[in-house]
């Protein structure tokens, strides 16, 4: 076979996590993988370096999934003269279809505009998993479940015989929805993957949820509030489905608000054998249920219930309850209004269910702070201080593969060479370590194209 240069170039997650943005090329094709955008607390997002540059010399765009650091400057492609389509499964469409509609309204046309986003949509093609299809001359891709929320992919492209596999992000746990991520069946020359748990041990979901779920029903039991900010996709969906599969729990009013709700719905459209699990779909079925949010207990804030005012009742009421509401990290939200009437009682506990960046009032709080600043609305107008006395949990769940699994992950694939990306340096280096024995992994400069001889 002819030997050629690949070229492999960062634009972002190098060994940081935000602005997942790749691309692979040759001297005649170019393939991109994700165009996400940074989330900086308190400040605008950042938009990945060098893309707008080269954004019409791209032949084919893949997403791995619908998060934001993932998918969030995709629509700049369109503006900037990409022609070709948006390759991605059935369900990340329309969540990051959601998720770009939310971005409008935070941060406005700064990044791309709306008419962007309208040419965008109408170009995407949504593909199952295991469905092979060709993106250029000479090169197929095929979407792999990564486990990580509903629809998300690794990415195996066949490039001219030779594969490339981009894990975007994976779990190896097993989840409400997923059983872990699954590996490809072909062997593999070059695997980029994600080390964002690269120096973390991540517990089996089921220890995690034994405390989650026996703490929530105490609280609320106990006639105080137990609230958890939690992310819009994804987590909060595994939450809930965790607590209503729980029959203790069913006296318990369970209160959903924000974007979770769409999430919800979303998510049910999805309860088939192409997305989820058989495990999953076989416990609906022995609980007779359609969807894990349709038990009666499960209560959404619907907006056009006046939400401020009804948030207000909720908090302040003498009725026990748990309260899943975004957003995760505490920047905005309706958090806000129930920890400005929930967080001055001792009581009632806040747990957090996910990642706090540093910078964020979740991080504040979780590294021990008793006074926070929030906020009335999402642009951060209005600021109040209050006092935070309430109970402070940590459960440890995450949907980012174990340092073990991620090791794991790179032994078995066994690639000839292995790039580490969507990690901090000192979780690649440890990772780096746990994999010394059999692979000697690499990392990416942004805009530095690392060539391989393929």
């Amino acid at each position: 076979m002819l030997m050629k240069n690949l070229q492999i170039t960062a634009y972002g997650a190098t060994n940081f996590v935000g602005r997942s943005a790749f691309t692979i090329s040759d001297k005649d094709r170019t393939v991109m993988l994700d165009c996400g955008i940074e989330l900086v607390p308190k400040k605008l997002s950042i938009a990945p370096k060098g893309v707008d540059a080269i954004a019409k010399n791209v032949d084919a765009f893949l997403l791995s999934h619908a998060h934001i650091d993932h998918s969030g400057y995709v629509p700049k492609l369109a503006q900037k003269g990409y022609r070709g389509k948006f390759y991605m499964t059935h369900p990340t469409k329309d969540i990051a279809f959601r998720l770009w509609l939310d971005h409008l309204k935070i941060e406005g046309e700064r990044h791309w505009t709306e008419d962007d986003l309208d040419k965008t949509f109408n170009r995407i093609v949504t593909k199952k998993y295991h469905e092979k299809f060709k993106i250029a001359d000479g090169i197929t891709a095929e979407f792999i479940n990564a486990g990580h929320i509903l629809g998300a992919a690794q990415i195996l492209i066949d490039w001219d015989g030779q594969l490339i596999l981009y894990s975007g992000d994976i779990n190896d746990r097993q989840t409400p929805f997923f059983n872990g991520f699954e590996y490809p069946e072909e062997e593999v020359d070059i695997l980029i993957t994600e080390s964002t748990n690269g120096d973390r041990y991540v517990p089996e979901r089921k220890k995690i949820d034994v405390g989650f779920r026996l703490l929530s029903k105490q609280v609320a039991e106990s006639g105080n509030k137990m609230l958890l900010p939690s992310f819009a996709v994804g987590r909060s969906q595994e939450l809930l489905t965790t607590l209503a599969f729980d029959d203790d729990i069913d006296d318990v009013p369970i209160y959903t608000d924000g974007m979770i709700n769409m999430m919800n719905t979303l998510t049910e459209a999805y309860l088939t054998k192409d997305w989820v699990s058989d495990r999953f779909l076989k416990e609906l079925k022995s609980r007779k249920m359609n969807s894990p949010f349709d038990k009666e207990n499960i209560i959404p804030i619907n907006r056009a219930q006046s939400p401020h005012q009804f948030r207000r009742q909720i908090a302040k009421s003498k009725e026990g309850a748990i309260i899943v509401t975004t957003s995760g990290m505490l920047e905005g939200g309706p958090i806000h209004t129930y920890l400005d009437f929930c967080a001055g009682n001792e009581n009632n506990t806040l747990g957090f269910t996910g990642y706090q960046v540093e910078g964020t009032i979740g991080r504040e709080l979780y590294d021990g702070a008793e006074e926070i600043t929030i906020f009335n609305d999402r642009r951060f107008n209005h600021p109040k201080k209050i006092k935070v006395k309430c109970k402070i949990m940590k459960f440890p769940y995450s949907g980012h593969s174990s340092a073990e699994g991620l090791a794991k992950y790179v032994k078995k694939i066994n690639a000839k060479k292995v790039i580490l990306v969507h990690g901090v340096e000192k979780n690649q280096l440890y990772l780096r370590n746990l994999i010394k024995e059999y692979s000697h992994p690499i990392t990416l400069e942004e805009n530095k194209p690392e060539v391989f001889k393929m």
